[in-house]
């Protein structure tokens, strides 16, 4: 880890990541494990389906777009500036409901979901840029 750096707009280590595009801004190589950020675009209609994270909450600040988020039993719809929060271990998933894409910062901790999508190594899908 160096003393630490800035990534510009568009800068970081990008993927495709189940039909959505992920931006790496900070992984846990970067942050002694503690946390990931990765700016993330969803195209309109994007379902994700229920799945859990084993030992790491994950939090959603939305900057564009529309979400239905569900966690458990709760369910949200979420626009730009919410920010929605899923304790790890939590059965959860989300729909893109707006009429375009979504997109979001995903924060991750302990730091494990980056890892997974730089692993897959997934192409970025055309037209969903940052």
């Amino acid at each position: 880890m160096t003393s630490g750096f800035v990534l510009g707009p568009g800068e970081g280590s990008a993927y495709g990541f189940h039909g959505s595009v992920a931006v790496i801004k900070a992984s846990g190589e970067d942050t002694f494990g503690q946390l990931g950020v990765i700016e993330s675009v969803y195209p309109a209609a994007l379902s994700v389906h229920e799945h859990v994270h084993a030992g790491e909450d994950e939090m959603f600040y939305l900057l564009g777009g529309e979400i239905e988020v569900f966690c458990g039993e709760d369910r949200w719809t979420v626009g730009a500036g919410s920010f929605v929060f899923v304790p790890r271990d939590r059965p959860h998933g989300f729909t893109v409901s707006g009429a375009g894409p979504a997109r979001a910062l995903v924060i991750t901790g302990p730091s494990r979901l980056a890892a997974q999508i730089a692993e897959r190594g997934e192409p970025v899908p055309p037209g969903l840029g940052l």
